[in-house]
């Protein structure tokens, strides 16, 4: 594990761990497909087709 520091001199100002979950699994974690609804446009279920589809090529079929 290698640490970032910041210092100047003898003082050193911050040091951080390199994060250990790589962005795909946070965003796995926390994101889930969208559904829409009979009241959404033509346009708002194309982009939630789009944004869906991103989420299963990333984290596969998801969650129920």
């Amino acid at each position: 594990m290698t640490f970032t520091c910041a210092a100047a001199g003898f003082f050193v100002f911050a040091c951080n761990a390199p994060d250990p979950m790589p962005a795909a699994a946070r965003f796995c974690e926390t994101a889930a497909l969208i559904r829409y609804s009979a009241q959404d446009t033509t346009e708002t279920r194309r982009q939630l087709r789009v944004a869906n589809a991103k989420f299963r090529a990333v984290c596969g079929e998801g969650r129920p």
